[in-house]
């Protein structure tokens, strides 16, 4: 019973839902891995899987201990595992150190380029803890983190690397960056009175919007790209056209129903939308 309560408590303090976000485009760079004549075994996709859940468990593991101070005054986030007390800060520590060395330890076994690769890497992915403290383009900063996932695929199934893959990860790191504007707006007040940094906070939610719909078209942008340097498919387009509408759908519901719409934006779109992208780049292989 404490193994499933413990569990479900640092499945929590992660969010591993939201591995969902950035999960497919990993796959989705394997894909194009496989498309461009590149092999893949099962054991390389496991590998691939495992470094990337170790990595953004790290990164989030790593974000609770650094913000504590300010999740336990946040009303949303007073009720997190690392501040309501059910899971310590001590604990919290060794499960960061332990998902660190899990991930350097998976880019090891996935070939030497990655494992070299794996230190800058989460320099960056824990580096975002801190950039709320000094600068409202954190969330560019979350979103150049998690853009490393396609990156890092295309890397740990070719053992080099391709200019073309960049695309991938560009639209990606577009996508989240919008995102992560939108998901902010719940913090706007917040971040004001406690002086952290957030385009929410410095711009207000209007203009905030604005700049999150121009990272959407250039996260489209991107997709597009994307799709003329792999020569992918019909289905392909089609499905980035329906991320488009979601990412127009969801914005216009935000500017409406507000903070009522933040969670609908910023979960579900944002995970179907990741999906839609697998979907699309997996049927140009057959």
């Amino acid at each position: 019973m404490n193994f499933w309560k413990n569990a479900t408590a640092y499945s929590r303090l992660i969010k591993l839902e939201h591995t969902l976000f950035a999960l497919p485009f990993a796959l989705s760079a394997l894909c194009l891995s496989y498309k461009e004549g590149f092999s893949l075994g099962f054991d390389l996709v496991l590998l691939a899987i495992f470094a990337f859940t170790a990595a953004r468990s790290a990164a989030m593991g790593f974000n609770r201990i650094v913000d504590a101070k300010f999740d336990i005054k946040n009303p949303r986030t007073k009720s997190r595992p690392s501040v309501n007390g059910e899971i310590s800060l001590s604990a919290a520590k060794i499960f960061t150190g332990v998902s660190i060395l899990l991930f350097i330890l998976f880019a090891w076994l996935i070939n030497n380029l990655c494992g070299i690769l794996s230190i800058p890497a989460i320099v960056v992915l824990l580096g975002y803890s801190y950039a709320k403290r000094f600068t409202s383009a954190a969330h560019y900063i979350l979103g150049l983190a998690l853009s490393l996932a396609p990156a890092g695929a295309w890397i740990a199934a070719t053992g080099n690397f391709d200019p073309r893959i960049i695309s991938l990860s560009s639209a990606l790191f577009f996508s989240i960056s919008a995102f992560d504007i939108i998901y902010a707006l719940q913090d706007m007040d917040f971040d004001k009175k406690e002086n952290l940094h957030s385009i929410p906070a410095r711009f207000g939610t209007r203009n905030s919007l604005f700049i999150a719909g121009t990272s959407f078209i250039c996260a489209v942008s991107m997709y597009l790209i994307t799709g003329l340097l792999f020569k992918l498919n019909e289905i392909y387009f089609l499905s980035i056209t329906i991320i488009a509408c979601l990412y127009i759908y969801g914005l216009f519901a935000v500017a409406k129903n507000g903070a009522n719409s933040v969670n609908l934006a910023f979960l579900r779109i944002n995970i179907a939308s990741s999906f839609l992208t697998l979907f699309g780049i997996a049927s140009s292989l057959f």
